[in-house]
């Protein structure tokens, strides 16, 4: 009897423990079960919040702005259709004319070829006075326009306004006047300096004589007889403001050459 009081004493208190094991068990789960709950409640929570924040903060969509250029129209108003007939089988379009590409050569002057393929100055200087010499040698319109054309080529020469003044006197001779007052005219203008100035100031004053003006001639005359004073271009004007001062109107006669 006692055996059994024991056997039940001792079953029952086993029988306790696990029941007080298994009620531990369930509790430790319904914390955890809290936590979790709680925890998925604010995590819930998080997610409302910044979503709602991600509505707030993006602007609204706005509709895409037109620039001017698509607005303008893609053809211009003032565009001109034209319609283009086609062409016919076998017709040919008319060419365009040539455009001349070849530029003319021109031949260098031999003579001025000559003188730059010479070494010195003193060639060019010699060359030059035997065209003078060779100038003066000559006789009549042919004699003046072998001068002019050596003044033309050396216009710097030291004898270059005599030159103008023996062509002057070779034109007048030949019948030519009016040429040959324009060339006396030309050293004045052209060789202010040179010594063949009286020659001409006084060739000039035959022209005006010629030309029916005394009050020019006498001025011209004067200036040769005041400026150039010992001169025999001086002497000459002298002696004819002499003659048309006693004689009115007389003709003169054509100034002496200049130079040799």
């Amino acid at each position: 009897m006692l055996l059994a009081s024991v056997g039940c004493a001792g079953g029952g208190d086993a029988a306790r423990r696990d029941s007080e094991a298994l009620k531990a068990e369930v509790r430790a789960l319904r914390a955890q079960n809290e936590e979790l709950a709680r925890r998925v409640d604010t995590l819930s929570g998080e997610v409302e919040t910044l979503r709602t924040k991600g509505i707030r903060a993006a602007p609204p969509a706005a509709a895409p702005a037109h620039t001017e250029a698509e607005k303008a129209p893609v053809i211009p108003p003032d565009l001109a259709v034209v319609r283009v007939e086609p062409k016919p089988p076998g017709h040919r379009a008319a060419r365009p004319p040539p455009v001349p590409t070849t530029v003319a050569i021109a031949e260098p002057d031999p003579d001025r070829v000559e003188g730059l393929a010479r070494r010195g100055g003193r060639d060019l200087a010699a060359e030059a006075d035997g065209e003078l010499r060779r100038a003066r040698a000559r006789s009549g319109r042919d004699r003046a326009r072998a001068l002019e054309e050596f003044v033309a080529r050396y216009p710097r020469h030291p004898s270059a306004d005599n030159a103008l003044v023996e062509a002057s006197a070779a034109l007048a001779d030949a019948g030519s006047e009016d040429r040959a007052c324009d060339l006396a005219r030309r050293v004045v203008s052209d060789y202010p300096a040179g010594d063949a100035l009286p020659d001409a100031l006084e060739r000039l004053a035959w022209c005006e004589s010629r030309r029916g003006a005394p009050d020019a001639e006498r001025r011209l005359l004067e200036r040769v007889v005041t400026d150039f004073p010992r001169t025999p271009a001086a002497e000459r004007a002298g002696t004819r403001l002499a003659t048309i001062s006693g004689h009115a109107g007389a003709t003169p006669d054509a100034p002496a050459r200049s130079g040799p």
